[in-house]
């Protein structure tokens, strides 16, 4: 018995040498290279400028050689992760919710602001000198003024504005304004400051910097509406990274602009998105985004004059269980 025990104890010593190794090996196989996608709010040489510090420093921190993909084309970025031409991204809440639901990609941290909020906001603006004053002022006249709309991909810029400043006021965009234009928060902000535009959608980000850079110019903007608060960007990287991979990446941001990170440049952060940091994160943060987004898509549905009623009762039921699904893998993330 007791020669028994002694060969099971070999065996199994043994079996753990054999294994172990090789556990760490793949773990230790990290790729030599990596692409970083960012989401350009403002245009893409200001965004790679601002962010290339931090990148640089990624790439002394993981030791890995770093390609960045900068896009104000937000689905250039989704198609890249999801492809695997990129391996790490920044972007808006509402494209990441799309990265998250292929099950591919997953958060692992969010922008920290300089005053420690997790959040900001999306207003609609006009120029100053506008005698528009207040949202009412545009629901009371219909077909009056023109709008700057966001793109359909940006959370501040499009997403959040069209719940709370429009369908929660039973009314919609195309029905409200003369005319309608689609740009991007670096556009509509330059169209109500040269007075082209009487209303358009941005956030208090961009506002804040506006004010930081250039108080002559944030002098000419007026904000009418504001926002219930958004959870700050998210930051994701692709689920087949290696464990050891990951855990560095992450690493690297989380301690970004904090002492225990000897390569953190606060300035930089500052210079981004007035951020101080990244805190932790997971697929959680995007829960009310799902939220909204399955609103704005039953919202259209509803709205389609294309569609029969069938076709109408169809997509409700087809969107209802999509997020019903998503909405549970979400919360599921809380408890990890």
């Amino acid at each position: 018995m007791k020669k028994l025990l002694k060969t099971a104890l070999l065996l199994s010593s043994l079996v753990m040498y054999s294994v172990v190794p090789r556990a760490i090996a793949k773990d230790d196989d990290n790729p030599r290279k990596i692409t970083i996608g960012l989401i350009a709010t403002t245009t893409a040489e200001d965004t790679q400028k601002r962010w290339q510090p931090v990148i640089d420093d990624f790439a002394k921190y993981t030791k890995m050689e770093v390609r960045t993909v900068v896009s104000t084309n937000y689905n250039e970025i989704l198609a890249g992760l999801k492809s695997n031409t990129i391996q790490v991204a920044w972007l808006s809440s509402k494209i990441a919710l799309e990265a998250v639901e292929d099950n591919q990609s997953t958060v692992f941290a969010q922008m920290v602001k300089k005053d420690g909020s997790r959040g900001y906001n999306s207003v609609l603006i006009t120029p100053a000198k506008s005698p528009i004053k207040s949202l009412e002022d545009i629901l009371s006249n219909k077909g009056v003024y023109s709008f700057y709309d966001g793109d359909k991909n940006s959370t501040s810029g499009y997403l959040v504005p069209a719940y709370y400043a429009f369908a929660k006021n039973k009314v919609e965009p195309d029905r409200l304004f003369k005319s309608i234009v689609v740009g991007n928060h670096k556009k509509n902000l330059q169209a109500v400051i040269n007075g082209q535009v009487d209303v358009a959608t941005n956030n208090t980000e961009e506002l804040d910097r506006l004010k930081k850079e250039s108080p002559e110019q944030f002098g000419k903007v007026r904000v009418i509406w504001s926002s219930p608060l958004i959870p700050n960007d998210p930051l994701l990287y692709r689920k087949d990274l290696p464990a050891a991979s990951k855990a560095r990446i992450e690493e690297f941001f989380v301690t970004y602009g904090k002492s225990k990170n000897p390569a953190s440049q606060p300035e930089v952060l500052q210079n981004i998105l007035d951020l101080s940091g990244f805190q932790h994160s997971t697929d959680a943060q995007l829960k009310p985004i799902a939220d909204l987004t399955m609103f704005g898509l039953l919202r259209s549905n509803m709205y389609d004059t294309r569609l029969s009623t069938a076709q109408k009762q169809k997509a409700f039921e087809d969107i209802t269980a999509r997020f019903g699904k998503l909405s549970m893998s979400l919360e599921m993330a809380r408890l990890r």
